[in-house]
């Protein structure tokens, strides 16, 4: 949530968006939030539940009259299973497209209130055939240094005006959808008529006001049909992934092809025959020769240079193939986390009834910041194809249950987790001591 207002809040409450669009970008943006808070409210509602039977001595009451653990394990699993199926769903089905609506909403708003858009650092194309570029902006003073504008007049077919600057202001006029900007120490470069490049005219100014018209109107619903790989379902996910592994294989094979055309054009040139009838063509002609060995070297060159550019798109398609996988197991994964969560939260609050529930809690972050550093450490190295993109998505989940098995059965054993096997002669020390 802190995230999400600290985006948004700065540009819908004090620039003039609708607080309805306003309320609906930020439900929207909470999908991926949602999608990780329910796991980890599995978690902490195991700590509480179960610590509390233990805090009340009824888990040994239970044990006394012959009932274990497994039977209390048993029914937290099957709300662990019906949530996460639950979860599982919603990443299938609600999760996609509700970030479709947010990124069409925020195309929608950008269209219509294109003054918002001033990035620092990129040229943002304005509705009126203004391109403008700043180096630096401040969104609380309006302030903007090495300002660059370039004006396109295609109605009267005249030539582009560019306007430079050291240091400028931007003053919104949100009632009459326009803005103006106040620019300090710059250059005005025009070209009144194309035909005529030699009248280039160039102004200087210590101050120069621009006023641009009609920047704003009212919004308008897009019918963006593109999807990016967080508004696809787990159907369009697998579907992509194959695609771009079918233009992994086809531009590998391209590969192939290009290095065995080579290689049979090479085999060639060593010939005997061939050779025999190259010198024959030119028994005694040196700048020939030359020539022949300069368009050979071209060869060769250009078809090493075609080779890495081949290798440079496989990559690219086996990068996006992973980013679509990534995104497909996570869908995945983070459902099955509820089990987890309940597996290794039943030992956890079992171990720290008697400590209070500030310590289950501080456990359960504890475990939910592994769980999460994993899922993160996954994704980024399965997206830059240093780790498989299943085994990076479910490592977390992996993990965690490999530690909560063993914890599980031993606390159903009631056996320490920590057993020192002192040498025989210590173990006599300490025994006469004690006596």
């Amino acid at each position: 949530m802190i995230d999400v207002l600290y985006r948004y809040v700065d540009m819908f409450v004090s620039k003039g968006v609708p607080f309805g669009v306003a309320t609906k970008v930020l439900i929207l943006s909470l999908g991926f939030t949602l999608a990780l808070s329910v796991p980890m409210s599995v978690l902490i509602a195991v700590l509480m539940a179960v610590g509390q039977l233990a805090g009340d001595n009824e888990v040994t009451a239970m044990k006394a009259s012959g009932v274990s653990l497994w039977s209390v394990l048993r029914p937290m699993l099957l709300g662990g299973l019906i949530i996460g199926g639950g979860l599982a769903a919603f990443n299938h089905y609600v999760y996609p497209e509700s970030n479709h609506t947010l990124v069409n909403l925020l195309y929608d708003i950008r269209r219509s209130r294109p003054m918002l858009e001033i990035r620092e650092q990129m040229f943002n194309d304005l509705e009126n055939g203004t391109t403008i570029y700043v180096a630096t902006k401040d969104d609380l003073t309006g302030r903007i240094t090495d300002v660059s504008i370039i004006e396109k007049d295609v109605e009267n077919n005249q030539g582009p005006r560019v306007t430079t600057a050291e240091w400028g202001r931007i003053v919104p006029d949100e009632a009459n959808q326009a803005m103006l900007l106040e620019l300090h120490d710059g250059e005005i470069h025009a070209m009144p008529d194309p035909k005529e490049p030699e009248k280039y005219q160039v102004t200087r100014f210590r101050r120069h006001d621009l006023r641009m018209e009609n920047l704003g109107r009212e919004m308008e619903s897009t019918d963006r049909k593109t999807r990016g790989d967080r508004e696809m379902n787990l159907t369009d996910l697998r579907e992509a992934a194959d695609r771009q592994r079918t233009r992994v294989g086809e531009t590998r094979q391209h590969v192939v092809n290009l290095n065995a055309d080579m290689v049979r054009w090479q085999y060639r040139l060593l010939d005997p025959e061939q050779r025999w009838a190259g010198v024959k063509r030119e028994p005694a002609n040196p700048a020939a020769r030359r020539t022949r060995a300069v368009a050979t070297r071209r060869k060769v060159e250009h078809a090493a240079s075609q080779t890495r550019a081949q290798i440079t798109v496989q990559r690219s398609h086996l990068r996006r193939a992973n980013k679509y996988l990534v995104e497909y197991h996570k869908k995945l994964a983070i459902p099955v986390a509820c089990l987890v969560f309940t597996l290794i939260g039943v030992p956890m609050a079992v171990t720290t009834s008697r400590s209070g529930k500030s310590v289950s809690i501080s456990m359960a972050l504890g475990v939910f910041l592994l769980y999460y550093l994993c899922l993160v450490g996954g994704e980024k190295m399965s997206d830059r194809g240093l780790m498989n993109p299943a085994l990076g998505m479910w490592s977390a989940n992996i993990l965690l249950t490999a530690i909560g098995i063993p914890f599980f059965l031993r606390s159903v054993r009631e056996t320490s987790y920590l057993t020192v096997h002192w040498p025989r002669p210590v173990r006599r020390l300490l025994r006469r001591d004690g006596e």
